[in-house]
């Protein structure tokens, strides 16, 4: 083995240290097999539905030279599988060891977990209990409270066994190939279902809750092996679902905000339940403008209420028909004045003449509240494109070029993706 040199955060204190040819001792702290169902999200961690082993904390980690692999036996053909565990370190979990195996039964059967750090190793067998299924996704997610401590709440669907829920907090800012940039985790009961953010979750030296910054919260269901809710950690989890909205803490009061997930065509996607008649509060980030669309299956927008303050308080309503085609629906439409579409309802509408002197920022998903109501009541899973303008390219704001907002994301959740299995 050749010397490496890293740091290492002892009580606080940056340590310089390094590897070397010696092998160290190998010691696993929860090693795990669950399943998991994870949505869309804007964090790069690929979505879908797979098993995954590892262990929360292996000792030496990765950095000091220690690697994984994990051994099963397929149960289809009989032969032995092997594969790489990747070492996946974040704030709150330095020493992490993950991988996911994809959706296959075949391999969903024990796993032989093997980690090494020159000639010494440790081994740990981690397993599924028989009929073990995927777990399905809380549906809504709002936002409330005020800004040093925002309220999170979840609905969760109908007819589903809930041992309890895990909170993940990601601060955007930190996210890079090697740190998945999550700095709190907190499992609470299955009677509860909101989270309030207060300061004594930050556990990260140096670390704390900030206005104005980009995060993503994951509310996770949770499903045990020994089907209570004592135990809540990674080595009793037979499955677990998460569910991801982007947020950035500055608003300083006012209605539950429904949160969206930020797709990488720079799309909000949107995921609750809905009755008919019902005001919602949505909200992504948008610049001059923006388009509602309800998903396959959802009910009609019905009505909606734009927010006043905003610039003059004045907008342009349009109905959004096949390919896009924009028809005017109202200019000059005042914030707080209920806009109805009708009993039949409209499946798409754009907003636009929000002044570019407004200043909102595309990345504030509380900058631009919105109230909307559906002809029906089912589920609203519709998108939300923002539209903004390049302010550089034109002399005079009267004239600007519409464009997708996020389009530079692409890249970045392209060279995220290898660190899907960096979560608790």
């Amino acid at each position: 083995m050749s010397q490496r040199w890293f740091t290492a955060n002892v009580a606080g204190v940056l340590v310089l240290a390094s590897t070397s040819a010696l092998a160290a001792p190998v010691t696993i702290t929860t090693p795990f097999m669950n399943l998991e169902n994870r949505a869309v999200n804007s964090l790069g961690f690929a979505p879908g539905r797979f098993a995954r082993i590892g262990a929360n904390s292996v000792v030496p980690n990765g950095d000091a030279g220690t690697t994984g692999v994990g051994t099963t036996v397929d149960l289809v053909s009989g032969l032995t599988v092997t594969r790489t565990i990747d070492f996946n370190p974040g704030p709150i979990i330095p020493n992490f060891f993950s991988r996911g195996l994809g959706d296959s039964p075949s391999l969903f059967g024990a796993w032989t977990l093997k980690f090494s750090n020159g000639s010494d190793s440790a081994q740990a067998v981690v397993s599924l209990p028989a009929g073990t299924s995927y777990a399905p996704f809380v549906n809504t997610i709002t936002l409330s409270g005020t800004s040093a401590n925002p309220t999170f709440t979840w609905t969760p669907p109908p007819a589903t066994t809930v041992n309890g829920y895990r909170i993940n907090i990601y601060d955007k800012a930190l996210i890079t190939a090697d740190n998945n940039g999550q700095v709190t985790s907190r499992n609470v009961a299955p009677s509860i279902t909101s989270y309030t953010v207060t300061g004594a979750d930050f556990t990260v030296p140096g670390y704390s809750f900030q206005l104005g910054r980009n995060y993503s919260i994951e509310i996770s269901l949770i499903q045990t092996k020994d089907g209570g809710s004592g135990n809540l950690g990674n080595d009793n989890l037979a499955s677990i679902s998460r569910v991801y909205a982007d947020f950035r803490p500055s608003n300083s009061g006012g209605p539950a905000v429904n949160l969206p997930v930020l797709l990488a065509n720079g799309s909000f996607q949107y995921n609750m339940s809905v009755a008919a008649g019902e005001l919602y509060y949505i909200d992504p980030p948008v610049a001059v403008g923006y388009d509602f669309l309800v998903g396959a299956g959802n009910p009609s927008f019905r009505s909606v209420v734009l927010p006043v303050g905003i610039g003059d308080g004045l907008y342009d309503i349009f109905g959004l028909g096949a390919g896009g085609a924009a028809t005017l629906l109202a200019h000059d439409w005042a914030g707080g004045a209920t806009f109805e579409f009708g009993a039949a309802g409209i499946t798409g509408f754009r907003v636009g003449g929000i002044e570019t002197s407004a200043g909102l920022d595309p990345s504030d998903t509380t900058a631009f509240v919105t109230g909307v109501t559906f002809t029906g009541a089912g589920s609203f899973t519709g998108t939300q494109t923002p539209l903004t303008v390049d302010v550089a390219a034109v002399p005079e704001p009267e004239t600007y070029v519409l464009f997708g907002a996020g389009l530079a994301l692409l890249g970045w959740v392209g060279r995220r993706r290898r660190r899907a299995g960096a979560i608790i």
